[in-house]
């Protein structure tokens, strides 16, 4: 963050805090570890105000200085004479060039985030504002001072003592942060006369008198109500502690686990904020309410007890400021899996699924059983699931379903009570250097099984397995199933089914029910995800990645359409994935069931290349059936001028893939201004 070349920031920290009945005053007790004043200056540090002054009292002086820095300016209040006095007396050390002052008090914003302050000093800018000052709605706001105002604009603050019966009802009260127009703060400030009860003068007269001036004064109603807590008592200071341990700050919060991870984390108590270089994801609609900042800053995780992140953080990016930021400051850093796995299964019935593919579905179609059995699970899932229109389920029994991915050795996180093993295919050659490697892998999450745990898997994985896992381990099969019926597209969901039919099974569940909620099931979102038509051209999605699961794919989409043109618009994931398995790839696309395929520049997420030479080379390689279209944006607008061409279109990749309809869409508007044939 850049410095704020013409704010000054005030700490108002020379109160005695007589009511913590303590020696010790009030900014110098601990909260996690540092105490109150350490994390108002750490707060400060980020904003970058050109000036810091901290108002110190005779007792608590020394020890404040000894624990800032030497960089700011300590202003002795030599009596308590209120809080408009101790900012009186820091006006004349004021640099020349500070325009603004921002002042806060010294104990009230230790869960504040420095963003929250610097966009009180851009709205306290943008509207050339004399005062503004950060308000809260609170349910109860008995013993504040409430927020009064008519038509929009601020009257003043009333104390509690001096509300009449509808002004008490007011919910809006006074944060305790202020920023002032200098100019008029230095004319006005010894204007105010004490109050006729303590004799002392406080800072909310500023604000009736800026009012009855007629100045412009503003609030600014604070987003996040987590970020007020005042502290004025022992009582309040435990409690801050132990909420201090609920905050949480999740590095690439709007990702498919870690979204889910979000809202569980924040049905356990959490309080949980993030941040992402993605400005969208399609679990946008399950974080309304969680506060998120765009890209990396290390002032993010001011104020937080851990610091949850994705593993490809770790690997690709050990520098992130944010990581560096947490070491300095001792702040304890895990994986969204690690978290899930430690904090928020302890004590629960957990049932893990793995496989290079088919675990969402699968896990998606063992929450829904488990859903409509009145068993009430939690459920953490790779992809937003249509009957419920989120990636999660916040049960109150004990069981906890979630995904558990090979990738990374992500799944060793997991504790289960069952495991499921959909399959082990090799899909992550970046990672796993060979199938041995992989294999090693998946037996140590099987022997990562609670004591008499379960196994269900295929005979494939048994015989692979057998001998290397422990001997209180039950193998189960996964059985067939006759007269599955199923919503979704595709006969190789059937294998799904089987699995969750067969975890049912051992849980003792009625079958005919569990096998009903299958027939009810819709699927899940991005899994041949039907989009929507243009013109009379249908419009399908899915995630599929690897060579064998593109095929299975479309082929099962061609054999619902037979005889219709189908076009698949491919999205390469990963140069070292398509590199690795570049003929396979081939193979998959030559000997599918398509009309044609167009083919995009390859998403590379966490890697570096370049992103058209490996789609043009795959598309020579398919021959005739296949073209390179470049990027998504390009590829639409190909597609778009020739709609009339293709019956049904499945857009298909891990990437940004999915946005592929909204884009032909929005091309063929532009295109077709006036059409009668607009999208459905």
């Amino acid at each position: 963050m850049k410095k704020n070349g013409d704010l000054a920031a005030i700490v108002l920290a020379a109160g005695l805090g007589t009511r913590m009945k303590s020696s010790l005053s009030k900014v110098l007790h601990f909260v996690a570890a540092k105490t109150i004043i350490e994390r108002t200056c750490m707060l400060l540090d980020d904003l970058k105000p050109v000036q810091t002054i901290i108002v110190v009292n005779r007792s608590n002086k020394d020890q404040i200085i000894n624990l800032s820095k030497n960089n700011y300016r300590y202003v002795l209040q030599p009596r308590p004479s209120g809080t408009a006095d101790a900012l009186k007396s820091t006006l004349l050390h004021l640099k020349k060039q500070i325009r603004h002052v921002l002042v806060l008090y010294g104990d009230d914003n230790i869960f504040y985030k420095t963003q929250t302050l610097q966009k009180v000093y851009q709205k306290h800018f943008r509207e050339k504002s004399t005062i503004t000052f950060v308000t809260v709605k609170k349910q109860n706001p008995t013993g504040f001072g409430r927020v009064f105002k008519e038509n929009n604009k601020v009257i003043g603050i009333i104390e509690e003592k001096d509300a009449d019966k509808n002004q008490k009802k007011i919910n809006e009260i006074n944060n305790g942060v202020y920023l002032f127009k200098r100019k008029w703060l230095e004319k006005n400030i010894s204007k105010l006369t004490p109050s006729d009860i303590t004799k002392e003068l406080y800072l909310t007269d500023l604000i009736n008198l800026a009012s009855n001036q007629n100045q412009n004064v503003k609030t600014y109603l604070l987003k996040d109500n987590n970020q007020f807590f005042a502290i004025s008592t022992a009582s309040d200071l435990k409690k801050a502690n132990i909420l201090f341990e609920k905050r949480i700050h999740i590095m690439g919060i709007r990702g498919a686990g870690a979204s889910a991870v979000t809202k569980i984390a924040q049905n356990y108590g959490f309080i949980v904020d993030g941040c992402d270089i993605q400005k969208e994801s399609p679990y946008d609609v399950n974080l309304k309410n969680i506060q998120i900042e765009e890209g990396h800053n290390q002032s993010h995780i001011t104020n937080i007890s851990k610091l949850i992140v994705s593993p490809a953080v770790l690997k690709f990016s050990p520098q992130n400021a944010e990581l560096l930021r947490a070491k300095k400051e001792h702040i304890r850093v895990q994986t969204w899996q690690q978290f899930q796995g430690e904090i928020l299964q302890k004590g629960k019935f957990v049932i893990s699924v793995a496989g290079a593919y088919g675990k969402s579905t699968t896990t998606a179609m063992i929450a829904n059983i488990l859903k409509d059995a009145g068993l009430d699970p939690t459920c953490e899932i790779g992809a937003n699931v249509i009957n419920w229109g989120k990636n999660y389920q916040l049960g109150k029994s004990k069981y906890y379903i979630c995904e558990a991915d090979e990738y990374m050795d992500n799944f060793l996180s997991y504790k289960p009570d069952i495991a499921v093993i959909l399959n082990t295919k090799w899909d992550h050659p970046d990672y796993f250097k060979n199938k041995k490697d992989l294999n090693n892998s998946y037996i140590k999450f099987i022997n990562n099984l609670k004591f008499g745990g379960c196994l269900i898997t295929t005979a494939e994985v048994i015989n692979l397995i057998r001998k290397s896992i422990r001997s209180d381990i039950k193998i189960i099969k996964i059985k067939n199933f006759n007269s599955i019926r199923l919503k979704i597209i595709g006969n190789f969901r059937k294998q799904n089914a089987n699995a969750a039919l067969t975890l049912a099974q051992i849980l003792n569940l009625n079958i005919k029910k569990a096998q009903e909620s299958l027939s009810l099931f819709k699927g899940i979102k991005r899994r041949l995800e039907y989009k929507g038509k243009i013109k009379e051209t249908k419009f399908y999605d899915d995630y599929a990645v690897a060579p064998i699961t593109i095929q299975t794919t479309i082929n099962a989409l061609a054999k619902k359409f037979k005889d219709k043109k189908i076009l698949l618009v491919l999205e390469p994931h990963t140069f070292s994935r398509v590199n690795f398995f570049f003929n396979a790839y081939v193979i998959s696309i030559k000997t599918s069931k398509i009309n044609r395929v167009f083919i995009t520049d390859v998403y590379p997420a966490r890697e570096k290349g370049n992103v058209k030479e490996l789609s043009i080379k795959l598309a020579k390689a398919v021959g005739k059936k296949a073209q390179f279209t470049g990027s998504l944006n390009q590829t639409a607008n190909t597609l778009s001028q020739n709609l009339d061409k293709f019956e049904i279109v499945c857009s298909m990749g891990a990437g940004d893939s999915y946005r592929f309809y909204d884009l032909v869409k929005i091309s063929h508007q532009k295109e077709n201004p006036f059409s009668k044939d607009s999208p459905k």
